[in-house]
């Protein structure tokens, strides 16, 4: 089995940046019939998740971290001097709904997702951090 390692930038100018056809375009430039590909984002402040695409699922999922995780409520996590000072409400929101690891599946040279399921690249610090990194290892099975 061989494998490749890619690094990507994800620039983000909102919280939830499509993610779906950042996979798709990497299959295709690798030119991938089946393969594994395994990402990872390094950032502690985001993560890949996985949604359907349904009308308003995005924004209920916003007004539900807004509700559940409110800027303000948590403060003993300070970076005094940085945009991130006092953000333990991104840090919580992040795991709440992303991963930092995801898999995908190609087969046929198409990734293998749900009829209704989406993916997102998620990033509360967007406006303060607006280029991500995510590495992904490519594991090609023919």
């Amino acid at each position: 089995m061989n494998y490749t390692d890619k690094e990507l930038t994800i620039k983000t100018s909102e919280e939830f940046t499509h993610f779906k056809p950042v996979i798709e375009k990497l299959v295709k430039d690798e030119k991938l019939n089946n393969a594994v590909i395994v990402c990872w984002v390094p950032h502690e402040v985001a993560s890949i998740v996985q949604l359907g695409w349904e009308e308003g699922l995005l924004d209920d999922l916003k007004a539900f971290l807004k509700d559940t995780a409110p800027n303000g409520k948590w403060t003993k996590h300070d970076e005094p001097g940085t945009p991130f000072d006092k953000n333990f409400y991104e840090h919580i929101r992040t795991k709440l709904i992303g991963n930092v690891s995801m898999s995908f599946i190609i087969k046929d040279k198409q990734l293998v997702i749900g009829q209704y399921q989406d993916l997102y690249f998620y990033s509360p610090v967007f406006k303060h951090k607006p280029e991500h990194k995510v590495i992904c290892r490519i594991l090609k099975l023919d």
